[in-house]
């Protein structure tokens, strides 16, 4: 059965890389250290086990997931922005569904401070959720008022990312701080790697057209100036 997405969705259809288009939602998960992982980068899993409503009054069925298209490029995004390669916090070698839970493993690009910033944030129990993109391929509507107005039952994933930049990124990293899930030399590498970001001419008129670039870009300036502050007071 083909739907219209458009007349069901509205305002909520994003377009995606590749040219379809969906709409996001948020996961709540736990994260879990990947003790047995190899090399250099850093492992975590993310596990989303419940089918909570959310704040669309929707729930997406677990069993739902098909998951052959991100596989084929399971990038992991800061805040699904790719618009630079500055943006992308790591991939995933590992995604599926067992036992009614979609498990979610997160190779970091700690080399890149805003990866570096994730890995820990998220470690250190700062990051409860990922964004997931998807194309909605059936559900049923609720028809009483105690039912959820969807419940998505087949979901084509088609990105998953992380949030590296919390809403107020000043009080976030002083607690980081003070927790010890970050140390004063994450901070002031992200505070270089930003400045030299932010500043970079070529990459803004490249990317000026790209959609939601300048919420992205003013997202990414005001992070450096919190971390320059947080150093000033660390």
């Amino acid at each position: 059965m083909q739907f219209d997405l458009k007349r069901e969705f509205g305002d909520r259809l994003v377009p995606f890389q590749g040219g379809s288009s969906g709409i996001r939602a948020g996961l709540h998960v736990e994260t879990r250290e990947v003790r047995e992982a190899s090399g250099d980068a850093p492992m975590l899993d993310f596990i989303a086990s419940d089918e909570t409503v959310d704040r669309y009054n929707e729930v997406i069925k677990l069993d739902g997931w098909q998951l052959e298209n991100f596989r084929r490029n399971p990038v992991i995004l800061d805040s699904h922005d790719s618009t630079s390669v500055g943006k992308i916090l790591g991939n995933s070698p590992l995604i599926d569904v067992r036992e009614g839970k979609l498990i979610n493993r997160v190779r970091f690009a700690t080399e890149n401070p805003l990866g570096n910033l994730a890995y820990k944030m998220a470690k250190g129990g700062f990051i409860k959720s990922q964004s997931v993109g998807f194309i909605p391929l059936a559900w049923q509507s609720g028809k009483n008022a105690d039912e959820p107005d969807r419940t998505y039952t087949k979901q084509e994933l088609i990105e998953i990312s992380l949030v590296a930049v919390p809403a107020n990124p000043g009080a976030t990293i002083g607690t980081a701080l003070k927790s010890g899930a970050l140390v004063k030399s994450d901070v002031r590498e992200l505070s270089e790697f930003l400045k030299s970001f932010c500043n970079d001419s070529a990459d803004r008129n490249a990317y000026a057209s790209a959609p939601g670039y300048a919420v992205n870009g003013a997202r990414l300036v005001q992070l450096a100036r919190h971390c320059q502050h947080v150093m000033r007071r660390a």
